[in-house]
């Protein structure tokens, strides 16, 4: 399947997170075949500051709730992201009535 979405305000549970209120499209492919998970993409966001950030995800499996699980990992950016370091795990869960989707993180970022 193809993805591709756009997220209007990255909403961390902690206000001084660098990531929160980042906003920008995510895009990428996953396969889902024979119970196994595959694909990934890229995630191009513009922070607060307007300071660009961009990060790698990994599709790895599914859950028992049908949501997508995976990992990312920042891989370069702009300004105070240039010489940022970190990643962590996600799971994207869908609604198939409304087609919103909740994506849930966690991190570890390391600022310069």
């Amino acid at each position: 399947m193809q993805i591709s979405s756009s997220y209007e305000n990255v909403e961390m549970a902690d206000a001084g997170h660098p990531m929160n209120g980042a906003a920008g499209p995510c895009f990428g492919a996953v396969e889902v075949a024979s119970g196994s998970v595959g694909g990934g993409g890229i995630c191009a966001f513009t922070d607060s500051a307007g300071d660009k950030v961009v990060l790698h995800w990994t599709a790895e499996s599914m859950d028992p709730s049908g949501a997508l699980t995976g990992s990312w990992k920042l891989t370069g950016g702009t300004g105070h992201w240039s010489d940022a370091d970190g990643g962590g795990r996600f799971s994207s869960l869908t609604d198939p009535e409304t087609g919103k989707f909740v994506n849930t993180i966690t991190s570890s970022v390391t600022m310069p």
